[in-house]
């Protein structure tokens, strides 16, 4: 990287349209870096630093000899050839091409500029560097010679060494190095006896990747430890899965078979069927709470059709099925098993992790349930999590007990000061209350832009949606306009079912298959659970003017996978560990909470909105109102 003479804050000045206030005043090297900036979108290729340096270098050559000749006459010829849209594309388009610009509050000695011949100097870039970057040399021991820390990251290591049987939840924001700090905490410690836990296997694959030899390590994920610690008692009274059979996803038997083996009666307006529908869900939210027992908060919301004696008799059936699921009163019951429900079968006993481990390493902690915090909380080992409460896309995250350190860090290492204005109004709105704000990196040169009216960006983008309402909709434009995207792998599946789905519900009322849509029985039902999501209607409205079996296969057939992708478009679940050199960030993120108070959802809200902005590395572009809209949920709320 090298930097330009430049800093952030005159460049977002010049993008915003006040270019007469800076030329004014401009010196010669700041107007040579505004013409090298509105050139950027101009140049073919992807020229190296390097190159990028010796053009910049060519262009304060030839600003000296005008200056020479005539005195403010280059000044001049920049200021009137000045174009402020193109500018502001250049601006979004250095820190892809490994260029930076300064900080107001680091201060430059205009001589550090010039050689000692008078031209630019190409040693500015590393000096300046070094006085940025929030990265020194440092050394510990176990660790590498060469290793270069943050003050954050320094202070937990150290902190870690002078008590390495202390347990510790790190909080830290995106792009502060949580990564890299797992390496460092695995190198402290000795592999035989370090256990690496995840919520599953792909999260357990990415923390492997973030191990050096990571083979000699033990690596579970949380349902693989449950099993191996429920199994060890192989008598009656044991909690060993005698069915393994039963664990495979594929295992599923039909809803008619389950009413058969539990006796389940029709309960008030719901069928039988409906009600084992009803106990798997309230099976499942007792599995994710810190309750012991089933009870009636546990029950999804059925409307107003059943009495209070409905509710219990249904509560009754809930915790029957539960009960037939960890210990089958019959030979022939045979519910299915997940994960979850041998974590939460775990952490109502009282087993711990096996003292053959000193240490668990866990990464993603945000999304521990309360069980699995249960479960490492009373075990013996020393356990070290690292997370990010904002990125918890299911709301609220639980925490350990107050007898395990907390340590926040909030540097970040990827990101520009600018991107402070953005993610610190959704961190003070969020409910978690994490006491910290977010700070950038001089040594990065992040621009924000926003936009008023959407428009399909013209540089390389990661367009980000909530949900396959958002997908529908953009890929509906996206191949209307005939723009080369690609969908992100996790948002391409069961993507085509999502759209068949709805417009065979629409067009005919046919029940859909896809999870997010099953449980409406009629478009109407889907349209009053909807409400003002301004993704579904604008799908709604596509729908109401024809849209057709025949338009989906139209627009597949202009989807190009060979052309080089314009855009990336994706759900904001499917990039939580990427980034990416521009993201645009998709209105209808910004939906409030059904309910006014409800905490979880004004969590997952915003994790949405903070998880989507912080992919970006050099350039985000957002709705212009969000911020404005943010600081409305808080008062709101």
């Amino acid at each position: 990287m090298f930097y330009l003479p430049l800093t952030s804050e005159q460049a977002d000045g010049l993008a915003s349209q006040h270019a007469s206030e800076f030329f004014v005043q401009a010196s010669l090297l700041e107007s040579a870096a505004v013409l090298f900036i509105q050139n950027v979108p101009r140049q073919q290729g992807a020229p190296s630093v390097e190159a990028q340096q010796r053009r910049f270098a060519e262009i304060v050559r030839i600003a000296d000899e005008v200056e020479a000749a005539a005195p403010s006459r280059f000044q001049q010829q920049v200021a009137s050839r000045f174009d402020a849209e193109v500018f502001a594309m250049g601006l979004g388009m250095l820190g892809e091409n490994g260029i930076g610009l300064l900080a107001a509050e680091q201060p430059v000695d205009v001589a550090d500029l010039r050689d000692s011949e008078g031209g630019w100097s190409f040693t500015f870039a590393d000096a300046y560097r070094e006085q940025v970057t929030p990265l020194r040399p440092v050394s510990l021991p176990s660790l590498p010679s060469n290793l270069r820390l943050s003050d954050q990251q320094n202070r937990l290591l150290r902190e870690f060494l002078s008590g390495v049987d202390e347990s510790v939840a790190v909080q830290g924001f995106a792009g502060t190095g949580k990564t890299f700090l797992i390496n460092q905490f695995a190198r402290l410690l000795d592999p035989q006896r370090t256990l690496l836990l995840a919520m599953t296997e792909g999260q357990l694959r990415a923390l492997q990747a973030r191990i050096k030899d990571a083979s000699a390590f033990t690596a579970r994920t949380f349902g693989q430890l449950a099993d191996e610690i429920l199994d060890r008692d192989l008598t009656s009274n044991g909690w060993r899965l005698r069915d393994v059979y039963r664990s495979k996803l594929s295992w599923r038997p039909q809803e008619a078979q389950v009413v058969q083996w539990l006796a389940v009666p029709d309960i008030g307006p719901l069928a039988a069927r409906e009600v084992v529908a009803l106990c798997i869900k309230a099976v499942r939210s007792f599995c994710r709470s810190a309750d012991t027992a089933i009870e009636l908060h546990h029950l999804p919301w059925m409307g107003h059709g059943l009495s209070p004696l409905d509710q219990e008799v249904l509560l009754e059936k809930a915790r029957l099925y539960w009960q037939q699921l960890i210990r089958p009163s019959a030979r022939e019951i045979q519910l299915p098993v997940r994960d979850y429900h041998r974590v939460k079968l775990l952490s109502l006993t009282l087993e711990v992790i096996d003292s053959q481990f000193s240490h668990v390493i866990v990464d993603e902690a945000h999304e521990l349930s309360a069980p699995m915090l249960a479960v490492l909380d009373r075990s013996p080992q020393a356990i070290i999590t690292l997370g990010d409460d904002l990125q918890n896309l299911n709301g609220l995250s639980p925490h350990h007990g107050k007898f395990i350190r907390q340590r926040c860090i909030d540097h970040s290492l990827r990101a520009g000061p600018a991107m402070e204005g953005v993610l610190n109004p959704l961190i003070l709105a969020h409910p978690a209350a994490v006491q910290a704000a977010f700070t950038g990196s001089a040594e990065h040169y992040t621009r924000v832009s926003f936009f008023d009216t959407v428009t399909v960006p013209e540089q390389p983008t990661a367009l980000l949606v909530d949900d396959e309402w958002g997908l529908f909709g953009w890929f509906q434009r996206l191949t209307h306009q005939g723009v080369p995207f690609v969908l992100l792998k996790g948002a391409r599946k069961e993507f085509e079912l999502f759209v068949e789905d709805c417009i065979e519900l629409y067009r005919y009322g046919t029940r859909p298959r896809h999870n997010m849509l099953f449980r409406y029985a009629s478009w109407q039902a889907l349209e009053q659970d909807k409400g003002d999501d301004k993704a579904f209607a604008a799908v709604a409205n596509l729908l109401r003017r024809g849209y057709t079996p025949e338009d989906f296969a139209k627009a597949k057939s202009r989807y190009r996978w060979d052309k080089a992708p314009k855009l990336f478009l994706a759900r904001v679940r499917d990039v939580k560990n990427m980034e990416f050199a521009r993201v645009m960030v998709s209105p209808e993120l910004m939906v409030a909470p059904a309910a006014a108070g409800n905490r979880n959802e004004r969590a997952r809200m915003l994790a949405g909105l903070y998880t989507a902005c912080s992919r970006a590395r050099h350039e985000l572009i957002v709705p212009g109102g969000m911020l404005d809209w943010v600081q409305d949920q808080v008062r709101d709320n």
